[in-house]
């Protein structure tokens, strides 16, 4: 479980104090998937470095499981935007580099294994990422995520670099491997839809300073050929009108 109350992070630039995320009170339970939407600037890559535990000077509490953040101790895994891939690493480097930097991956052969092959690499796996579409670099980086076994996934804009219909794809497969371990994953997006068809709850931020308007339980997520659904098109709808202030709803 994550568990933030009254988190507030301030930035210092010169003789100025910038506030970026105020007061943002949020419970997500294991095996949740949270998105987390707002406008450019809200503080949604803030938050998500909080949990990551790269920010550390905030005020306010955020526990996982219970306890503090500490990305030595906790199994913390991360997806970038830009998938983080160590370009001198090949594939299966790049795959097992999060389970190396804990120690080692001993007795996790077959488990990475099952992984590279529900993720489509076992035939890349002594290519490097130069090599690689967007998509497959995706992939390695899902797939370095899943086997690290994490206590929380954070997901920061991971297929906004793709074309649409592989987004969708890799939308698609992130959903079936995460339906088999439900490892508790924060996603920030700036895509309503993606958040909509991946989040089963959805923070909607402020702008800058962010503060959470609303939060919404999702009732469409899991739903089959959701992307064709007028409830789909309704919840966008609803959606971007909180995002611009159109409604006055509060969580």
């Amino acid at each position: 479980m994550i568990e933030i109350k009254g988190l507030t992070v301030r930035y210092r630039q010169r003789h100025r104090c910038f506030l970026a995320l105020d007061n943002i009170n949020l419970t997500i339970n294991n095996g949740d998937i949270c998105a987390v939407i707002g406008p450019s600037g809200c503080g949604k890559s803030t938050f998500l470095y909080v949990l990551s535990g790269i920010i550390k000077e905030y005020e306010g509490n955020v526990l996982i499981d219970g306890k503090h953040i500490n990305a030595s101790e906790q199994r913390i895994g991360l997806i970038l935007q830009d998938y983080g891939l160590l370009p001198w690493r090949n594939v299966y480097d790049n795959v097992t580099l999060g389970l190396k930097m804990k120690g080692g991956y001993k007795g996790d052969t077959e488990y990475i294994q099952y992984i590279v092959e529900r993720l489509g690499l076992r035939d890349l796996l002594d290519r490097y990422p130069g090599q690689l579409s967007g998509g497959q670099r995706q992939r390695v980086a899902i797939a370095r995520s899943f086997v690290l076994r994490p206590s929380i996934l954070l997901m920061d804009e991971p297929f906004s670099a793709l074309d649409a219909i592989t987004r969708e794809e890799m939308q698609d497969l992130f959903l079936k491997i995460w339906n088999e371990y439900r490892v508790s994953t924060v996603l920030v997006t700036h895509s309503i839809d993606e958040a909509i068809y991946l989040g089963r709850k959805i923070a909607i931020l402020s702008p800058s300073p962010g503060r959470i308007i609303k939060i919404i339980e999702n009732p469409l997520f899991g739903t089959e050929d959701l992307r064709i659904k007028n409830e789909f098109y309704e919840m966008e709808m609803e959606i971007r009108k909180i995002i611009r202030g159109d409604s006055h709803n509060e969580s």
